[in-house]
Parts: structure tokens; sequence; C-alpha cells
């Protein structure tokens, strides 16, 4: 018999926050028509470029405390130690507020150039100096939700994000269709601090002493935490390197079409099958960093966690391979249906990910910077020879062949790393159900290329039939959880 409490948490959690993830990502598709239709590409193009720069400076100034706080108030939370608690706690809304302040500098600072960068002229220096507070709340907010993670508050946590969303769509709108592109710089303002109000509203209801402290002590006590903070925050910055290179490689060496399939391609793959991944790390990286000492729970939670990710992404990714020329033609349009070549062959690396991302955050909880970096970095070197390679090779459809390289490449990594450094490994049974899966996703790509209509879709249902009931009876026989049960209980809470 599972332990089958254990499991049922994960997929609570995953459930929980799969939904809030699936309701923001309507919130945006829904704003992002009212922005189409209301201010057209130059409007979107502008809101594209402001969410540009306040990802990019909110990543170096905030210096990853939002993550790597979250860490350390699990671990305190955990061992019920009210003073280190309170400290902690205390001791990251100094950081915070410190950082916020550094991200509102940096970016006055750099208005006049941001302007000149995007527009080619200081026409929107003032714009971006309405947008330094933008970045500055941003961070706050981040540093609050932090909090909750730590705290493993999930309903805070979602509804605190489900309110941003819905206060960001009902003050967008009327900013937009009143004041046009005027509307922009108050619609952002408007939904940051509302985001900000909604999570300190949740984290006001944590229970803790507030804690002061001496400049040299609050450098001190931040260091550790900054550290990793500042790992995260290069891995970030690799990110962003990364993906200039490969899209202006695919630009110069092929053209500005195949950028387009690629990055509406990369779109699907991280923003609407990133649910499942999202949704899992929410809840999972504050129960590894509170146990973050013991090898042995941390290789019970890694298991557990990857198990469950594969089993509930399976049907999924099933049934977008089949289906998907018709939803990439309801996302996008017809002219985008290139877009399979990658989607098809980076499903595949998606499903990797699922474990590998799964492993990687042990060294998180762990605060392996270094070895976390230096990782990241030789990750990202190799596969920018990989992606070009498979891009010069095969075209689109190489660049689906990298993503799968990417999972392999991230999962060989973290497969010794973490039988080296910590002595984890993930089990056996793990790696049978990644190889089955992949297995079943290549049969369904196949059968989707199949010419004759009514074979494709007979085997196509067969296949997306089997990835269901496979998950329904893994689920209720190897984790004793019964999906249907568990759902209609759910819902029955709600009524």
């Amino acid at each position: 018999m599972a332990d089958s409490s254990s499991y049922k948490n994960i997929f609570k959690s995953t459930f929980l926050f799969g939904f809030v993830q699936i309701f923001n990502i309507i919130v945006k598709v829904v704003l992002n028509k009212f922005v189409a239709l209301l201010l057209g590409p130059e409007g979107m193009g502008v809101i594209g470029i402001y969410h540009t720069v306040v990802n990019m400076i909110k990543t170096g100034a905030g210096l990853g405390i939002s993550q790597s706080a979250v860490r350390d108030i699990s671990e305190a939370n955990t061992q019920q130690d009210k003073s280190r608690f309170s400290k902690i706690i205390s001791l990251t809304n100094y950081v915070i507020l410190f950082t916020s302040v550094l991200g509102i500098i940096v970016t006055i600072v750099l208005a006049p150039q941001l302007s000149k960068w995007y527009f080619a002229d200081s026409s929107h220096t003032l714009a971006f100096v309405w947008i330094s507070l933008v970045v500055g709340l941003n961070i706050l907010t981040d540093g609050q939700l932090a909090i909750l993670k730590g705290m493993r508050q999930l309903r805070a946590l979602a509804k605190a994000s489900m309110y941003g969303s819905i206060v960001g769509l009902i003050t967008g709108v009327p900013c937009y269709y009143l004041w046009g592109q005027g509307g922009i710089i108050p619609s952002l303002l408007v939904s940051t601090f509302s985001s900000l109000l909604f999570s300190n509203h949740f984290v006001r209801k944590v229970k803790y002493d507030l804690v002061k402290f001496k400049f040299k002590e609050a450098v001190a006590g931040a260091r550790p935490m900054v550290k990793m903070g500042v790992a995260l925050m290069l891995v970030g910055f690799f990110g962003y390197i990364f993906d200039m290179v490969i899209a202006a490689y695919i630009s110069r060496s092929g053209s500005l079409a195949d950028v387009g399939y690629f990055n509406a391609g990369a779109a699907i793959i991280t923003s609407y099958f990133g649910i499942v991944i999202t949704a899992m790390s929410t809840d999972y990286y504050p129960r590894i960093s509170a146990v973050h000492n013991d090898n042995s729970k941390l290789t019970d939670e890694m298991n557990k966690q990857s198990e469950t990710g594969l089993v509930l992404i399976f049907p999924l990714v099933v049934l977008f391979v089949f289906l998907s020329p018709y939803f990439i033609q309801v996302l996008y349009s017809s002219d985008f249906g290139p877009t399979n070549d990658y989607t098809d062959y980076a499903m595949l690396g998606t499903v990797i990910i699922v474990v590998s991302n799964t492993m990687g955050m042990i060294l998180l909880a762990k605060q392996a910077s270094n070895i976390f970096v230096i990782s990241v970095l030789s990750q990202k070197i190799l596969l920018i020879g990989i992606y070009i390679l498979g891009y010069t090779t095969f075209g689109l459809m190489g660049l689906g062949f990298s993503y799968i390289g990417t999972g392999l490449v991230h999962l060989i990594f973290m497969t010794f790393i973490l039988r080296h450094f910590f002595s984890i490994r993930l089990s056996g049974k793990n790696y049978s159900l990644l190889v089955f899966i992949l297995i079943i996703t290549v049969f369904t790509i196949f059968a989707r290329k199949i010419d004759n209509m009514i074979i494709r879709f007979i085997i196509g249902a067969v296949l997306c039939a089997f990835s269901g009931i496979f998950t329904y009876f893994y689920m209720k026989k190897v984790m004793d959880i019964n999906i249907l049960t568990l759902v209609a209980n759910r819902f029955k809470k709600h009524k």
C-alpha cells in the first residue's frame, strides 16, 4: 500500500495551483484580446516592452530574494522555532524593502537610455520613470508571496494570485478604452499596487514578532539568502542571453517567420504545459526546503513528486500532440501550422523536464549556489551548440529535437550531481514510467501523420483514451487516489 497521504497532498496542491495557472492564463488571454482591439499591434508592442523592462530589472535588482527566502522561512516554520521564524520574516522584509528601492533607483537612472534603446528617442523617459514604481511594487509583492510560500499558505497564495489577475483585467480595460496608450501606465500601476495589497492582506495574518536589526546584523543575516538569490538571478540572466542568441541565429540563418513559429511553440510549451511544472513546484520547493538536511526524506519527496508529475502530464501531452494542429489554429491561426514541427518533439522534452526540474530544485533547497550556477552555465553553453546544429540540420523540427536535448542534458547533469554530492537517486520506477510515456507520445506523433483520416482518428482516440485510463488506474492502484472522487468532493465543498 502506497503512502497515499503524501500523494494526495501533492495532487491537491498541484490541482489547486494548476487551476490558478489556468485561471490566470484565461484572464491574460481576455486582456490581450481587449488590448488588441483597443490599442492594436503598436499598443501590444509598447506593453510588451514595458513588461520586458520590468522583468529584467526586477530580476537583477531583486537579487532572487523572493525565491531564496522561501527555503529559510519554510525550514523555520517546520521546526516551530518562533524566534528564528520571526527573525527570518523580519529580515526578509528588510531585504525586500531595500531591493525594491534599488529597483526603483536603477529604473529611474536608466529611464532616458531605455527610452532611446526601445523607442529611438527620449519621448518615453517619463513613462519609464513611472515604470520604476511598477518595478518596486513587483519586488515587494514577490517578497510577500515568498512568505506565503514558505508558510505553505496555499489557499492564501492562490487567492492573492487570482484576485490580482481579476483586478488587472477590471482596471486595465477601462484605462485602455478611456486613454488609449496613455492608459497603459495607470493600468500597470493600479494592477501591481492591488496585487501588493492582496498579498500583504494575507501576510498580515501570519503571526510573528517584529525583530529590529542594526545595519551590520541585517547584512550578516541576509548574506546566505542573498548568495543563493544572486545565483538564481544569474541563472535567470543566462536564460535571457540563451534565448537572445538562439533567436538571433534563427533570424540570420533562417527567417523571421521561423522565429515567429519558434516563439509561438515555445509559448505553448512554457506557458501552457508549464502549468503542471509551476503548479507542482509551488508547494514542492517549500516542502523539500523544510527537510533539506535529510537526504533520505529528500529522495522520497523527489521520487513521489516526479511520479505524480509524470502521471498527471501523460494524458495532457498525448491529447495535445494528437490535436495540436487544431490547438495551434485556435491559439494563433492557420498560418502557424509549421509550429507543429517544433511542438511535436518539444513535448518529449517537456516530459523529461517534469522529472529533471524536480531533481534540480534539490540544489535550491540545499542552497548549493556554486554547483547550481556552474551546472546551469555549462548546460546553456552546451545547448547553444545543440540548438544551432539542430536548426541547421533539420530546421524547426531540429529545434524540437534540441528541446529534447535540453531535457536530457538537464536530467544527466542532475542525476550525476545528486548522486555524487548527496547520494540522492531517482527510482527505477520513475525511469521506467518516463520511458513508457515517451514511447506512447512518439506513437501519437506518428499516428497523427497517418494519411487515412478514419484510421488516424481511431488510433488517436485509442491512444488518448489509453493515457487517461492509465493515469486513472495508476493513481487509484499505486497511489491509492481516486481522482474522480477527489475532484467531485472538492467541487461539492464549494457549492
